[in-house]
């Protein structure tokens, strides 16, 4: 049997034991309220008893406890609520941007004053109504004009508006760049110290709580896969690409990919007829390192379908050191990289484009509501601010062109009864590729108002103000806008109106008599097209700020799982210390009587 010594030592190890417990108890409370941090408890196991180990085993009774030990502190996680609040927040993120950018938008488009378009609008189509009446005064003439004007103001600022958030969009992903190489880079050195301390027998669960919480961070920016491999460590690698390799669990694995940011991307016809695709990028995205710059060379189409793509996502998936590779070939900088049909979709993968599927490209998910993360919020919502700003230019290019076919009596942009116009595209006299952006006033109109032609005939001539009652109808003329190309750099007078179902209701062949316009009775009227626009964006911003709402309820209903498993409850942890407190003295107890007794039987038997 055991005899004291072996008790004093079952009592030492209950007392360590209780200590420990105590530790682990008090870092607990004192991360009580640290972001990110995991609940711990000490795994406590009996030690290895004596006794009963063998045939010849002198110990009768059977195997003797010999105490207890604390074998590791474990760290109190569910990696599967993990999972599933990562993949929460991913979506989150590519969520919220989407609906602060419509939130802009619809702040930019959505005037209630009567500077706004919809108010200007209205005050120029009232003005051509008084013209009706006194079509022979100037300063009538002058009020229209100067309305005019105001109108092409407003549509210009509010374009203006629009690009601007579009650069927005584009800067952010810029800055996504070089906050998510710092999150890879935190977490490859966490990988290296965890696994450092794993080899030593130890746990290094504050260090994987720091990794965890960047995990969580990098979530919101876009999805990615984690891998577990031997001494906790981990490999991250993308879900939208394959073999995109961004943390090795292997620390001598120096295969890995990092992110860059374009800076530009120009289209350029070479002195031979040929073009070139001159690309910058900021390595890693370091804006303040000098860009680097690679050439490519291809067919027109092909290098203008890279540059918008380059442009949008603004994104590129580079080695290490930010060197571009294609098919692990890097592109150096001063040379030209041919593009061709069979290495185009090469090329294409090093392009990080989460906001949509690509066959052969990427693995992005073809359903919209899967898709994930800031990155893709920031590259999708590009395609909506241009879808509102082409509405923009051709609401711009409905309301000149109409005007000027009146003005002139001419849709094909000869001259028929006058050549002055009254909308042109800022820095001419024509009205050919006319946008938001650049719609005004002609300035010989301006500063000479009897140009305004309200006769049949001519500027100035005699009859009845015909052209003036052709003007006031305009605002209940009907376009059939869906019909008219996207690509406003192909617009004349002729090809935009034809498109949209406008000609002139003359019939007899005289050009004189082109003067009133007749429209398609399934399109829109000026005003309701732009009042389409603004219903059209409410319901989506609408729309987004609900998913937003939605998710952050899901969201906080794991976070409240996790903290219910993994969090920190003061109330749980002061009964473990009232627990481990009495356990303690009972130790120590035990240690006080084992001395009693072992000086009863040192010294006592000498009396």
């Amino acid at each position: 049997m055991a005899g004291l010594f072996d008790t004093f030592t079952i009592s030492k190890r209950g007392l360590s034991v209780q200590q420990g417990n105590i530790n682990t108890t008090a870092h607990n409370i004192a991360n009580a309220s640290t972001v990110g941090y995991s609940r711990q408890r000490a795994v406590v196991e009996t030690t290895r008893p004596f006794g009963g180990n063998g045939k010849w085993d002198n110990c009768s009774a059977g195997q003797v406890g010999t105490g207890a030990q604390i074998t590791t502190i474990q760290r109190i996680r569910n990696e599967f609520i993990d999972y599933q609040y990562r993949d929460a927040n991913s979506i989150l993120g590519n969520s919220q941007v989407k609906s602060e950018f419509l939130s802009k938008i619809e702040d930019i488009l959505g005037e209630t004053s009567d500077t706004g378009i919809q108010g200007l609008m209205s005050e120029f189509y009232k003005s051509l109504q008084s013209l009706t009446s006194s079509s022979d005064k100037t300063d009538v003439k002058s009020v229209v004009l100067q309305n005019a004007l105001a109108l092409t103001d407003a549509i210009n600022y509010t374009y203006n508006q629009l690009e601007k958030q579009l650069g927005n969009a584009q800067d952010l992903l810029g800055d996504n760049v070089s906050e998510i190489n710092g999150y890879l880079d935190q977490i490859n050195e966490l990988n290296k110290q965890i696994a450092r301390v794993t080899t030593m027998g130890q746990s290094p669960n504050d260090l994987m709580d720091s990794r965890d919480a960047l995990l969580d961070e990098l979530s919101s920016k876009f999805g990615f896969n984690i891998d577990k491999q031997a001494l906790n460590a981990i490999d991250i690698n993308s879900d939208e690409y394959d073999n995109l390799k961004l943390v090795n669990a292997n620390p001598n694995d120096l295969d890995y990919n990092r992110f860059s940011t374009v800076k530009s991307a120009d289209v350029v016809e070479n002195k031979d007829g040929t073009y070139s695709l001159n690309v910058e990028y900021y390595k890693l995205g370091d804006t303040n390192s000098q860009p680097v710059s690679i050439t490519l060379s291809g067919d027109k189409d092909t290098l203008n379908s890279l540059k918008d793509e380059l442009t949008t996502c603004r994104v590129l998936i580079t080695d290490k050191d930010g060197n571009f590779k294609v098919n692990g070939t890097k592109v150096e900088p001063g040379t030209t990289f041919a593009i061709t049909d069979a290495n185009l979709n090469d090329f294409k993968k090093n392009i990080f484009k989460t906001y949509e599927h690509e066959a052969g490209v990427n693995n992005v998910p073809i359903s919209n509501d899967k898709i994930k993360g800031e990155i893709a919020g920031n590259q999708s919502v590009q395609a909506t601010i241009k879808g509102y700003m082409n509405d923009l230019d051709k609401l711009a290019a409905g309301v000149a062109y109409a005007m000027n076919a009146v003005q002139t009596g001419s849709l094909d942009g000869t001259k028929t009864v006058s050549d002055t116009l009254i909308f042109v595209a800022s820095g001419t006299k024509s009205d050919d590729k006319i946008t938001a952006k650049n719609i005004t006033i002609n300035k010989d109109i301006l500063d000479n108002p009897s140009l305004l032609n309200c006769k049949p005939a001519n500027e100035s001539g005699d009859g009845a103000n015909d052209r003036a009652i052709a003007m006031a109808t305009l605002n209940t003329l009907k376009f059939n806008f869906s019909n008219v190309s996207g690509d406003s750099s192909t617009w004349t007078r002729e090809s935009f109106l034809n498109a949209a179902g406008v000609s002139f209701s003359n019939t007899s062949g005289n050009p004189e008599e082109n003067i009133n316009l007749s429209g398609d009775s399934s399109g829109a009227t000026m005003v309701s097209h732009y009042a389409g626009i603004i219903s059209k964006l409410g319901s989506a911003s609408k729309a987004a700020s609900n998913t937003v709402t939605n998710q952050e309820t899901v969201l906080q209903g794991l976070e409240n799982q996790r903290m219910s498993e993994s969090g920190v409850s003061l109330d749980e942890e002061m009964t473990d210390i009232i627990t481990f407190q009495h356990a303690y003295k009972a130790n120590a107890k035990m240690i006080s009587t084992i001395d009693e007794l072992l000086d009863v039987v040192i010294n006592g038997l000498k009396r």
